[in-house]
């Protein structure tokens, strides 16, 4: 017996084979959790602000190598270079800028600083920046000793910092304990989650460090995970501003310029 299939009976055998497979598509592909890794799309949309990020801050290097206001010389430019420094895309003009800063970080390292998260930052990029070897230690043995009268009238947060930054410099044991009060300030972060828009970059920043180390990438209120990634990366991607000339930045805040809170914008992406 020959047997035919009709046209409109071949249509719905062809739907039906359609439907099945994108069934096991949808089956098999994994649905993202709140708190999750971006998506593929955001995180393509963030790694462009990213780089839009640091054409902009290589162009706002001076000839010597910093950045920002005269009087927060140095922490802009720690900022900017530990930020191009962690772009996981390096490019020649980013090596070059990244090079010129850390000259200009060592350079400054006679000038007093009255600042404990200053002596901090540049720690931080230089650790990052510089080659080892026993040059390296002793420079930041040196930075290290002009700090330490500035610690006892600190206060515990940049304490803290600094402990960090020692710890990055490898002048002190690489894994900080955890603060007791840890929980707690996760806990009141997570009640008032999202942040206020007037929350500047370096707030923000503090916040996803506090997530990603003392809550282990997860923010939870009651029973609910907080979507705190994808949050966070649509307030940059929306805020961003295009530059006339090249590349984009994020406006100053009240305690910020553009530099640092460009810089803030990438190392926070950094932690997403």
């Amino acid at each position: 017996m020959v047997f035919r299939l009709s046209t409109l009976n071949l249509a719905g055998l062809f739907g039906a084979c359609a439907l099945t497979c994108l069934r096991a598509q949808l089956t098999a592909m994994p649905v993202r959790q709140p708190g999750a890794a971006l998506d593929t799309s955001i995180r393509n949309e963030a790694d462009r602000a990213a780089d839009q990020a640091a054409a902009w801050l290589v162009a706002q290097q001076r000839p010597d190598g910093s950045w920002g206001v005269s009087n927060r010389t140095v922490r802009s430019t720690a900022l900017a270079l530990l930020a191009l420094h962690v772009f996981p895309r390096p490019t020649a003009a980013r090596s070059d800028a990244c090079a010129r800063a850390a000259l200009c970080l060592d350079r400054s390292s006679h000038l007093p600083q009255t600042d404990p998260e200053t002596h901090a930052w540049r720690l931080l990029a230089l650790a990052a920046a510089l080659p080892p070897g026993p040059e390296r230690t002793s420079r930041f043995r040196r930075l290290a000793q002009q700090a330490e009268p500035l610690l006892p009238d600190a206060a515990e947060g940049p304490r803290r910092f600094w402990r960090e930054a020692l710890a990055a410099a490898g002048l002190a044991d690489s894994t900080p304990a955890a603060h007791p009060d840890d929980p707690a300030r996760l806990a009141r972060l997570a009640n008032l989650w999202p942040p206020d828009d007037a929350a500047g970059h370096a707030v923000l920043w503090r916040y996803a460090r506090l997530i990603n180390r003392a809550g282990k990438g997860q923010l939870v209120r009651g029973e609910s995970v907080l979507d705190w990634r994808a949050d966070l990366a649509a307030r940059l991607i929306r805020t961003q501003r295009r530059a006339p000339g090249a590349g984009g930045y994020w406006p100053a805040s009240a305690t910020h310029d553009a530099c640092e809170e460009t810089a803030f914008g990438m190392l926070i992406l950094q932690e997403l």
